[in-house]
């Protein structure tokens, strides 16, 4: 009895802990949204994107200072970070008349150097992916996987040590490549359901994903485990690769009527809301692993906004 009774006071503390936190905002407005902000690995940087993802940014969290690194269309939509955080992978685009081209770039923060790794193409579905040590670039769509050399060089220091594992979406499934021996697995966790913006835990043993009109789902990244989190949608991992920081969005067909963010357990437990506030949408939040910051978006405001867990 007395060990409940802890428990409870020990998650009541939590829970008014983490319904205190505040938020800061950073800079953004109405007339010129900022979308997609995501946090440098070593928490330095926030590269964001505008309307339409369109063009890629650099905040240097240091100086307070903004960089433009493209202003190409769709580069900022599903951006990812190199292990050092000086480069950024990305997918952008152009239009001849109706018809979309994508190719697979490089940015370098530092240099502004563009690498392109592949050739426009009019069919490239798939996001592109870094591989562990940042020396290839996989490309995965109609049951191919196709690599890329990357043409940089990472600091090994910057490589997590992980379990080789690189995790990556394939024909709405989730593939699981072995960089060790090159052998690859497909999971459908579930049946006939389509997988969407997964999140590899830092610690490269699980993964939280999204099933298509559905609910937030996390697994092992052996495919076991699979836990039904409810409604949600973009989960990413804290630093201690158990909590997870998603939305829960609702909408009347055309925009958001409703979303704030929430921590979860990657069993479902310990759900708690740290945003709850009903005048504004907070969405896409971004982790840095450094010291569990969060930032997000802010849509009726147009804004990004800081918010630094406790956890």
């Amino acid at each position: 009895m007395k060990k409940l009774l802890l428990l409870i006071i020990v998650s009541l503390v939590n829970f008014l802990i983490l319904g205190q936190q505040k938020s800061i905002k950073l800079f953004g407005n109405f007339d010129d949204p900022i979308l997609a902000p995501t946090f440098s690995p070593n928490g330095k940087y926030i590269a964001f994107s505008k309307s339409n993802y369109k063009g890629i940014y650099i905040y240097n969290l240091e100086d307070k200072s903004i960089t433009q690194i493209t202003d190409e269309i769709a580069a900022g939509f599903g951006m990812q970070w190199s292990s050092d955080s000086r480069y950024i992978l990305s997918r952008p685009a152009y239009y001849e008349g109706l018809i979309r081209y994508n190719a697979v770039k490089i940015y370098d923060i530092i240099t502004k150097e563009v690498k392109q790794i592949t050739d426009y193409k009019t069919k490239m579905p798939s996001l592109p992916y870094w591989s562990e040590r940042n020396d290839e670039v996989i490309i995965a769509f109609n049951g191919n996987v196709e690599s890329f050399n990357s043409n940089i060089e990472v600091n090994s220091s910057n490589i997590k040590s992980s379990s080789n594992k690189l995790v990556f979406l394939i024909d709405d499934k989730i593939g699981v490549k072995d960089q060790s021996n090159g052998k690859i697995k497909i999971f459908e966790p579930l049946k006939g359901k389509k997988c969407m913006n997964i999140s590899v835990s830092p610690d490269n043993q699980r993964i939280v994903f999204e099933i298509y009109g559905g609910n937030l789902y996390s697994m092992k990244i052996d495919g076991t485990e699979l836990y039904d989190l409810g409604k949600g949608y973009r989960g990413k991992w804290l630093k201690d690769s158990e909590t997870i920081v998603y939305m829960i969005s609702e909408d009347d067909g055309y925009t958001f009527t409703y979303s704030d963010l929430f921590l979860i357990k990657y069993n479902g437990t310990n759900k708690i809301n740290i945003t709850n506030t009903p005048d504004l949408h907070e969405l896409s939040p971004s982790v840095s692993l450094v010291d569990n910051t969060i930032v997000y978006e802010v849509l009726n405001e147009g804004s990004i906004h800081l918010m630094k867990l406790e956890k």
